[in-house]
């Protein structure tokens, strides 16, 4: 066991689970799969904490949904300093490298809440680094993979600003064609927080073969997602198997430095996600499994955090 990995998950909907759920960040009274104790037991360093508003919510009150999970945050900031650090730059970072507490990077998953693009910067003031533009949906500025528009005018002002203020784009729930105009658009090292590969597992959220070279090429992460829809890979329920199966097939086609971890945990029902890795806590043990299957101990810290890390320390 590797138990001083730094671990970074791309991808936790922690706000939207305690607001939707109305669940306690440290002890909910409903099942779910992430809290601080949690957090802490899996050596989970960095989180991508996500702004995710409801379909149901649309359109009448995203721009509330959303207000209302950065204030969420906001309050975890401050009720648990010791334990949390929002990151906003470089010195930030660092500084979580050097200490023992918990970063959070706020991840827009849906740039659906930014009701103009000149209002980009009022959401970077409140933490955001890292957006999609579209969840599976489409909106004024993308298209998600339920529909196969691409990005409008609005979507490439508003990735031009994201490149202004270094913004990180995810490729992640983008629909082909938006996915390839994004990546053109896209000064930094773009991201797919949470999808695996399409050719081990045909859902429309994974991604075909040269989408996931396309990240490479230009120096991005893939994060492994742990959701079962997009990791099966036989007509059994998904396993850690499946998970390395994935990890495989994108480290032998896009390199040791492009593949990291994006759980989705809370995107869904616990009985959605492999038993053996249903709650953050659990994370360390994709690392074992890895391990046990002849990854070597620098493979696997990029694979749990190293990659992530490198693309953030570019980026922010």
């Amino acid at each position: 066991m590797l138990d001083d990995l730094f671990i970074v998950d791309a991808h936790e909907d922690i706000a939207f689970h305690l607001s939707f759920f109305k669940r306690d960040f440290v002890n909910p009274n409903i099942p779910c799969m992430i809290t601080l104790p949690w957090l802490k037991e899996g050596n989970v360093r960095l989180v991508f904490n996500t702004i995710f508003v409801h379909p149901k919510l649309k359109p009448q009150k995203t721009l509330e949904a959303a207000l209302g999970q950065f204030s969420i945050y906001e309050r975890i900031y401050k009720n648990h300093e010791n334990d949390i650090l929002k990151i906003k730059n470089k010195d930030d970072l660092l500084s979580l490298e050097k200490n023992s507490k918990i970063g959070f990077l706020t991840l827009m998953e849906g740039a659906d809440p930014i009701e103009e693009p000149r209002q980009l910067h009022e959401f970077y003031d409140r933490g955001a680094r890292i957006i999609g533009l579209a969840w599976n949906d489409q909106n004024k500025y993308a298209s998600g993979t339920n529909t196969n528009s691409g990005i409008t005018n609005e979507g490439k002002d508003l990735i031009k600003r994201m490149n202004d203020l270094m913004i990180t784009v995810d490729l992640s729930h983008l629909n082909e064609k938006c996915f390839w105009e994004a990546l053109e658009l896209c000064d930094s090292i773009p991201i797919a927080t949470h999808s695996n590969a399409k050719s081990l597992t045909d859902h429309p959220r994974n991604l075909k073969d040269d989408q996931l070279r396309a990240i490479a090429e230009r120096g991005g992460v893939i994060g492994l997602v742990l959701y079962n829809q997009f990791l099966k890979t036989t007509g059994k329920k998904p396993s850690l198997e499946d998970v390395f199966a994935h990890a495989d097939h994108m480290i032998k086609l896009c390199g040791e430095d492009h593949v990291g971890i994006g759980s989705d945990m809370d995107g869904g029902k616990i009985d959605q996600f492999p038993e053996e890795v249903c709650t953050v806590a659990n994370l360390q043990k994709i690392a074992d499994f890895f391990l046990e299957n002849g990854y070597s101990e620098e493979l696997i810290r990029k694979i749990m955090g190293g990659n992530f890390l490198r693309v953030l320390n570019e980026n922010l």
